[in-house]
């Protein structure tokens, strides 16, 4: 996975992060979650199964962050009247906001570009056009 345990120490304690994720299999449902959605803010222009693959120190920072406020965002409604919500919700903004300044281009991470089949990769222009050629209506 993307996430280790210690990305996590970040923004919450031991006791916090056990009373929020109960589980294994809650916490990489909920980073699964996570990095799908900010799959989807960023792989037009990012290769992001790319960026995912990176381990250790070579993974970026921010993407990191953003990844753990998402994943605890999504955990966080689990617990008894949500408690802890208010804080959580802030960071969650943050994160999105940050994800959003990048699709944008308010905002430039390091990142792996993603590259077309062509081998082309234009990040000032990620959408394409065209015309089609000329009808000429002789009859």
């Amino acid at each position: 996975m993307f996430l280790t345990v210690e990305d996590y120490r970040s923004v919450c304690d031991d006791f916090e992060f056990e009373q929020i994720t109960h589980s294994p299999e809650t916490r990489e449902a909920a980073e699964t979650a996570a990095m799908e959605q900010i799959a989807s803010y960023l792989r037009s222009r990012y290769d992001i199964e790319r960026a995912f693959a990176q381990r250790g120190e070579c993974r970026n920072a921010m993407l990191v962050q953003c990844a753990v406020n998402i994943a605890l965002w999504l955990m966080v409604h689990r617990l008894p009247q949500s408690m802890g919500h208010e804080r959580r919700e802030c960071l969650y903004n943050d994160a999105v906001k940050w994800l959003r300044d990048v699709q944008a281009s308010k905002a430039s991470p390091d990142l792996p570009l993603y590259i077309s089949s062509d081998g082309s990769t234009d990040t000032h222009n990620p959408i394409r056009s065209g015309c089609m050629p000329p009808n000429r209506y002789d009859y």
